[in-house]
């Protein structure tokens, strides 16, 4: 401290210093602060001063905190500066923020923050005081729909800014490059503007309500749609206007790419226009909580959507496992619906949600060639989740049905009829033939096998039960060299408990007769099948097993290789023993005797009828 004693000396007066603190309290209820256990070092001088190192402690959680003022700011336009480095509950920043209320449902979790206020001087005493917040978020869920949907550990740079005092005038939020948000509170509405792809938004928000454009590179459509329309009271926000482009967007499990998504709120529902080279129609979302989501598409190019690894099969985006019963009741029809390469014609898809889950009431395909209908429930969620499904095919050309299904060139032709009942734990998303309880019926009559490996030889193989998870389907991927024609195909598959398992299972042609008995291990990839042939008098066919798919056909292929080596009318009717791994099995000519005594004692063993 300086004081000059003489007159003329008065203006060379100056006061600088430190002022140490350690275990102080910190208070302002302006602001309704308060900070416990302050410890470290102020300087201050006659102009201003400076603590860029203060210690804190508020409601039990560690901090730094930073004061400056007149000649200690940073920023010269600013008279007073502060700013705080803590770990905050993400339920306090939102319960200062009114702007942002109805996003509380959404997010939880505590992050690290910095948070900045400034001070104007007197003479900008017409710019408002801002206060700026910053994070990565890491620590802090979005349970919102994609792209906002992120788990705690998984880093977002996010800034908010806004006025002070709170309440009093908008607020900018960025969360990366995902998305800009710009909303104002006006009485008891909000009004909040989203830019998807930016982190800037430059035009005012609606006066209430919600308003969206811009391109973002994935949207989940039917859960932002489901969230629109839900009331959640108080915090309601209800949308106003979208206009939005995806490089993805996710809907019906499926990914549609460059797909622009257009809203139009009425009095009683939203309408939803879609556009993009796979998907293409109208949709109308009730307001009504448990009204039918009604569409009409003219397109649907249905690819499944990839699964990120570190995310559950039943859960979105690594967020809570989805509840089906919070799915909204579906009633869409289209016009042109592709399953992969699969083209089925038409297609209508009814559902309803029940006490505990959803109800697929009706899943039709219609083609001029195929007649496809699906029915079945989803139940529970997380580890009480539940799938059952039943689905009927009745082809008038298999091998079209499987060409589009991914596995060409097997089949020519073939008719008939196949169903399929499977029950498993978890969602639909989770099917896994090891772990399915259910059956499989098919009888097909007049196709062809066809040539895979041209000299090869003829390789007698009908099932392959690898390819059921993917398709549901028969999968004729065991391989005759110039096509084997089939008059008939009958039989059944049971699955229970890790095994599949066929009794009856008979394939019959010109040349021959096939039939298969035994279980095949699906967890293991072990089998012990027993294999007859019997030749058709006045054939020769030669059996090799060039197979390239499932156990059956492995195990068809590999006694080919061992014992078929010459014509059939030359060694008769045979019978053989099949064990060990898929890729490696063990092949044993029997007896006719000796294979009926081994399958009554499978048969034992396994408990299965």
């Amino acid at each position: 401290l300086f004081l000059p004693m003489r007159k003329q000396d008065a203006g060379k007066r100056r006061m600088q210093g430190t002022v140490s603190l350690r275990n102080a309290r910190l208070a302002d209820k302006r602001w309704n602060l308060a900070f416990d256990r302050v410890s470290g070092s102020a300087d201050f001088n006659d102009s201003g001063f400076t603590a860029d190192r203060l210690m804190v402690t508020r409601q039990g959680q560690s901090g730094s905190l930073a004061l400056r003022a007149g000649s200690g700011v940073r920023n010269k336009a600013q008279a007073f500066e502060a700013e705080l480095s803590m770990a905050l509950a993400a339920s306090e920043l939102l319960d200062r923020a009114p702007e942002m209320a109805w996003l509380k449902p959404y997010v939880q979790g505590r992050s690290l923050w910095t948070v900045g206020v400034g001070l104007p001087k007197g003479s900008c005493a017409g710019t408002p005081s801002v206060l700026q917040l910053r994070s990565n978020l890491v620590g802090t869920t979005l349970s919102l729909p994609a792209p906002l949907d992120k788990p705690a550990a998984v880093a977002l740079p996010t800034t908010v800014q806004t006025a002070v005092p709170l309440g009093s005038g908008q607020i900018d939020v960025a969360f990366g490059k995902l998305l800009a948000l710009r909303a104002r509170k006006n009485g008891q509405q909000t009004g909040v503007r989203v830019v998807l792809g930016t982190d800037s938004v430059t035009e005012a928000p609606p006066t209430f309500g919600l308003a969206a454009t811009g391109r973002t590179a994935r949207l989940d459509a039917i859960e932002w749609m489901t969230l629109a329309r839900s009331d959640r009271g108080e915090g309601r926000l209800p949308l106003r206007h979208v206009d939005v482009t995806s490089d993805q967007l996710l809907l019906l499990g499926s990914v549609f790419p460059d797909t622009r998504l257009q809203v139009a709120p009425g009095s009683n529902a939203m309408a939803v226009t879609l556009g993009g080279p796979a998907l293409a129609g109208s949709l109308l979302v009730p307001n009504a909580a448990q009204a039918a989501i009604a569409g009409k598409l003219t397109r649907l190019y249905w690819r499944a959507a990839p699964t990120p690894a570190a995310a559950s099969a039943d859960s979105a985006g690594g967020g809570e496992p989805v509840n089906p019963a919070n799915i909204p009741p579906l009633a869409l029809d289209v016009a042109d619906l592709h399953f992969g390469e699969a083209r089925l014609g038409r297609a209508e898809l009814r559902t309803q949600p029940i006490a505990n889950g959803m109800r697929i009431q009706q899943l039709a395909l219609r083609s001029p060639k195929q007649r496809i209908d699906v029915q079945g429930e989803w139940t529970g969620q997380g580890k009480a989740a539940r799938t059952q499904l039943s689905a009927d095919i009745d082809t008038q050309d298999l091998g079209g049905l499987l060409d589009g299904l991914g596995m060409k060139g097997h089949v020519d032709g073939g008719k008939g009829k196949v169903h399929f009942d499977a029950a498993w734990a978890g969602s639909p998303a989770a099917f896994s033939l090891a772990e399915v309880e259910g059956s499989l019926q098919v009888a097909l009559r007049d196709g062809q096998l066809l040539e895979v490996e041209p000299g090869a030889g003829r390789v007698l193989g009908l099932l392959s039960l690898a390819q059921l998870p993917r398709r549901m389907l028969l999968d004729f991927r065991d391989f005759f060299s110039k096509g084997f024609a089939f008059n008939r195909i009958d039989g059944s598959v049971e699955f229970g408990g890790g095994i599949a398992r066929s009794d009856d299972l008979v394939m019959s042609g010109p040349a021959a007769e096939i039939r298969i008995s035994g279980t095949s291990d699906l967890r293991a990839q072990q089998f012990d099948q027993t294999i007859e042939v019997f030749p058709k008098s006045g054939n020769m066919l030669t059996v090799v097993g060039a197979v390239a798919g499932g156990p059956v056909g492995a195990a068809i292929g590999a006694a080919a290789n061992a014992v078929l080596q010459k014509p059939l009318r030359e060694i008769g009717a045979k019978t053989y023993r099949v064990t060990g791994p898929w890729k490696d099995p063990k092949v044993e000519v029997i007896s006719r005797e000796q294979s009926r005594v081994d399958e009554a004692a499978a048969s034992r063993q396994v408990g299965l009828p």
